[in-house]
């Protein structure tokens, strides 16, 4: 009888022993639900999320892969970070999605967005852990933080710049990377490696080579900074690599075009276009 209890005793011994073990070889995870929250929707703003649409309201939360918001003519809205990480300002006919909201086993969060055209601007305080990181997916390659203040502009052909006020910025396309620092900007066309950091502009001028009246319609050729965004008569114009720009529009009745230049930081330049 002695001999089985001393069995008995050093079996759940050893039991207890390679729980503890296990448990610390396996420690209890829990999980982490990432979020980005709807803040200030102004206009028509369009939340969907598993295939179904609805206007977007404040509190409203990004929080799967596919997630979307989307800005039409004269909105704007902006999506908080979740843990203050910092916020996303959406310009006007503009489309975010979610890639990723993950956090890695190390803790490290990752927060990618994919703008597929349109203007977007993200102040990120310093993030804490080491490999996290927030980035910006564009059509033509993907911009990179850990803590900053920084545009993106993407016109409806994918080509993106990039301009950056605080901190710095890595863009990368083509498996080629290029550091755009505080006070400079450059600009990525799809296909292609990221273009030169260059000091950072911020101009919004619009210079008219051509504005020709023919029956009802007019001919406008321009050029403008090629990292920005163009709306001409609520059309957003693709903008070769030099700035140029070459289109014909309905004549309004009042003979007046309105144009709007956009720089990849938001600043905005409203003008009205008089045709002779």
């Amino acid at each position: 009888m002695k001999n089985w209890w001393v069995c008995h005793f050093i079996f759940v011994l050893v039991g207890l022993i390679t729980t503890v073990h296990a448990s610390s070889a396996d420690p209890l995870r829990v999980k982490i639900n990432r979020y980005l929250e709807v803040r200030r929707p102004i206009g028509q703003v369009i939340y969907s999320s598993k295939q179904k649409s609805q206007p977007a309201n404040s509190g409203m939360r990004l929080q799967s892969v596919g997630d979307t918001i989307t800005t039409k003519q004269g909105a704007s809205a902006v999506l908080a970070m979740d843990i203050g990480t910092g916020f996303i300002n959406i310009a006007e006919n503009t489309i975010v999605t979610v890639n990723k909201l993950e956090v890695g086993p190390g803790g490290q969060r990752i927060t990618q967005l994919q703008v597929k055209s349109g203007q977007v601007r993200l102040q990120i305080r310093r993030l804490t852990h080491d490999t996290s990181r927030v980035e910006i997916s564009t059509p033509a390659g993907v911009a990179g933080v850990r803590g900053t203040e920084f545009g993106v502009s993407v016109q409806d052909n994918g080509k993106t710049g990039v301009g950056t006020q605080k901190g710095s910025v890595a863009t990368t396309a083509q498996g080629q990377t290029v550091l755009v620092n505080a006070g400079f900007q450059n600009l990525t066309i799809p296909g292609e490696p990221p273009s030169v950091a260059v000091p950072l502009r911020e101009d919004t001028r619009l210079n008219i080579l051509q504005l020709l009246a023919n029956n009802n319609q007019v001919k406008i050729v321009g050029t403008v900074d090629p990292v920005n965004l163009l709306m001409i008569s609520q059309q957003r114009l693709n903008i070769d690599p030099r700035g140029r720009f070459d289109i014909t529009v309905p004549l309004p009745q009042n003979r007046k075009v309105e144009a709007v230049v956009i720089t990849p930081l938001g600043t905005k330049q409203l003008y009205q276009l008089a045709v002779p």
